[in-house]
């Protein structure tokens, strides 16, 4: 029987609640096609995309709205969100692969703004995914380091699936990634700038109005504090010996974050 039928018949079977939602088959997609550096090979997964739709057939049944009894935690909702936004972006890139950047997906307005995806029996868009479910809901600034809209401007796609068990532990780790990655945060001393990527300037307030309450938050804070939170030890201290840099955020890159083709 078809791994997809297999998984639906499960699905229809299963008491709500009887066990948490569970994201194997995305984690072994993401295990199989997404290297350490978030470089996805498109190619293959346009060759064998099974894996990949049956577990979009999951999403498009049960959801945190519609069998909130199989997501014990806020943690194990929001892992679905996560997952749910990277796994649609991977089909939506696969539908219209061979291409070089997201934006010739149709457009950038159709592709996160006007393309309707099902979760839960939901219609949604990318845009109101992200936009009136995960930030609103969860107010958690470090989504914005896993959430992945598939260009190389965007933070590295994760090459394993979100879980509730491992949520924070996995953000926390994301974010120290982002911080650490010269091409999303930069110190030029010489230029006397921070240069920043452009997901900073798009979300910023995010970063400052939802500090986490478990750091110790300065009373306005800002940006550079937020980030200070996740930067390696020696780029912060150079930071704070050079207080008031010019911010500049930099253009955003929407090159497909597709994997090289001598590395497939």
């Amino acid at each position: 029987m078809p791994v997809r039928l297999l998984a639906a018949l499960f699905l229809l079977v299963l008491p709500a609640g009887a066990t948490p939602f569970p994201h194997a088959l995305l984690d072994q997609v993401l295990r199989t096609h997404v290297d350490a550096a978030g470089r996805v090979d498109y190619a293959a997964l346009k060759q064998n995309p099974a894996l990949l739709d049956t577990y979009l057939d999951s999403l498009g049944q049960c959801s945190p709205h519609r069998q909130p009894g199989r997501f014990p935690t806020p943690r194990h909702e929001l892992a679905y969100w996560i997952n749910a936004y990277n796994a649609l972006v991977l089909r939506g890139v696969v539908d219209g692969y061979p291409v070089s950047r997201v934006d010739e997906l149709g457009g950038i307005e159709v592709f996160f703004r006007q393309r309707l995806h099902t979760l839960g029996g939901e219609q949604l868009t990318l845009d109101q995914l992200e936009s009136q479910i995960i930030r609103p809901e969860y107010r958690d600034p470090r989504i914005h380091f896993a959430l992945n809209c598939g260009a190389l401007g965007c933070p590295a796609l994760l090459n394993r699936a979100y879980t509730g068990e491992a949520l924070d532990s996995l953000l926390d780790s994301r974010a120290r990634h982002f911080a650490a990655d010269s091409s999303q945060v930069h110190l030029d001393l010489q230029a006397g700038k921070l240069l920043l990527s452009q997901v900073l300037n798009w979300y910023g307030e995010d970063f400052t109005r939802w500090f986490p309450t478990t750091a110790a938050a300065p009373p306005a804070p800002t940006l550079v504090d937020y980030l200070l939170l996740y930067l390696p030890q020696d780029q912060a201290a150079r930071w704070r010996q050079h207080p008031g840099l010019e911010i500049v955020f930099s253009e955003y890159d929407w090159t497909l974050n597709d994997r090289p083709p001598l590395l497939k």
